[in-house]
Order: structure tokens, then C-alpha cells, then sequence
């Protein structure tokens, strides 16, 4: 089971895509090809404002503990409402589309959202929605049988902390601030 991370006062969030895809060059100076390939993950940076300790020791603990185990952390969605946003069920899909349950009527291009299976979550934005069809990236990781939940309302990123170690910094007057990085691990 993954350690949740608590709501925090974010400052600042930088979410980032890795592409997994190659560059193919011509040794003898032909065109140069883009191979895709799956496996592009997100990345999610979060520089919280400072806090009293006694606000911040809830999150050293889980940042602490998720040294050691998967993290999951609400993503930050800047000039989409989340409000009334509902969440929907696959149908079916495959590669960068999927046809869900229900209507996509307020979803809209640009939004997170996360794919739950079997217990994990992958993160994946909204590139384009018509009637009950959602086109995505990055591709699927798994296979869609049917049933699968996509959080709208409060998308998350499921992963690991970035590097083996956590730290924080106490000011003078005892405000504590710090900074963290989740890579998804799927």
C-alpha cells in the first residue's frame, strides 16, 4: 500500500513528462527519425511554503516513510475547476484512447486525470473528450478490461521519492520548509 501524502501548502508545483522515445540518426547524414516507444513517465516536483513545525511533522513522516515505499500525492491542477467533477469508468481501450461509461462533458483538454488498476494509479492528461470517448497521453501502461476507475475529481500521481534521501530546513522562528520530487514508478 502506497503512503499518502497529506494535503500540503504548496508554493509552487512543476509536473514534467520523460519520454522514453529515441532519436535515430543517419551516420551518413540522412533524416533523422523519432522512434516512440512506451514507457513515458511523469514526473511531480512540489516546493511547499513554509510551515510551523508543528504543521509540518505529519508530512516529514509520510516523506520519510516513502524513502522506503511508493507515494501517492494529489496533483496539483492550476485553471480547471475541479468542482463537480466527476469520475468515470473504462469500457475499453487500448494505445492513447479509451471509451468510458458515462458522458466526458467537462473534461477538457490539458486535464489530469489518474487510471486505477488493480489498486495502482497511473497519471495521464486529457487531450482531447467527445461524447464517451477520451483520447490521452501517454499511452496506456496496462491493459483496460473494463471497470477501471479515472479520477477526475482528485488525480494523483503514484511513485517513489526522486533520489534515497529527505531532508527539510528549520528557519529562526521555526518555520520549516522543504521541497520533494515523486517519479511514477509504473
Amino acid at each position: 500500500m502506497a503512503v499518502v501524502i497529506p494535503p500540503h501548502p504548496a508554493m509552487s508545483t512543476n509536473i514534467q513528462l520523460t519520454s522514453s522515445s529515441v532519436d535515430q540518426k543517419s551516420i551518413l547524414g540522412g533524416p533523422t527519425q523519432r522512434v516512440a516507444r512506451l514507457g513515458d513517465k511523469w514526473s511531480y516536483t512540489v516546493d511547499l511554503r513554509p510551515m510551523h513545525a508543528w504543521q509540518s511533522r505529519p508530512l516529514i513522516v509520510r516523506l520519510l516513510q516513502g524513502l522506503s515505499d511508493r507515494v501517492l500525492c494529489p496533483v496539483m491542477v492550476s485553471g480547471i475547476d475541479l468542482r463537480g467533477q466527476t469520475d468515470l469508468n473504462a469500457v475499453s481501450g487500448a494505445g492513447r484512447s479509451i471509451v468510458v461509461t458515462g458522458s466526458t462533458t467537462g473534461k477538457s483538454e490539458g486535464q489530469f486525470f489518474s487510471l486505477v488498476k488493480d489498486g495502482v494509479r497511473y497519471l495521464h492528461m486529457v487531450v482531447s473528450a467527445a461524447d464517451n470517448a477520451l483520447t490521452f497521453m501517454p499511452a496506456l501502461k496496462v491493459q483496460i478490461t473494463g471497470g477501471e476507475i479515472l479520477e477526475f475529481a482528485e488525480p494523483k500521481i503514484e511513485g517513489f521519492l526522486s533520489g534515497n534521501e529527505q531532508g527539510w530546513t528549520t528557519g529562526m522562528v521555526g518555520n520549516v520548509g522543504m521541497t520533494f520530487r515523486i517519479e511514477e514508478a509504473s
